[in-house]
């Protein structure tokens, strides 16, 4: 049986896509997601240093509690955007 260009042109598509597809799960399947966390959680140093510095010059309580808040606020998103998808790709 011979396929003319269409049929060829679609099993070569169909081929490319399931090489694609398998090599991106098996990209996304050998990520260490634990360090994908641990390096939010440096980057997130740059959002939570200011905040603190400033936790320990203020003498206003309503600062210091606001900006505790957003420090907690920010690492509980961290650990819960990485545990959902830790869970979408287990």
């Amino acid at each position: 049986m011979t396929m003319n260009r269409e049929e060829i042109r679609k099993a070569v598509a169909d081929a490319v896509v399931s090489f694609a597809r398998s090599e991106a799960e098996a990209a996304i399947k050998s990520i260490d997601l634990d360090d994908v966390q641990k390096m939010v959680e440096a980057q997130m140093k740059n959002l939570t240093d200011p905040l603190e510095a400033e936790i320990q010059t203020t003498t206003s309580w309503w600062v210091k509690i606001r900006n505790r808040l957003y420090i907690t606020l920010m690492q509980q998103a961290v650990k819960a955007i990485v545990a959902d998808v830790k869970q979408k790709i287990a």
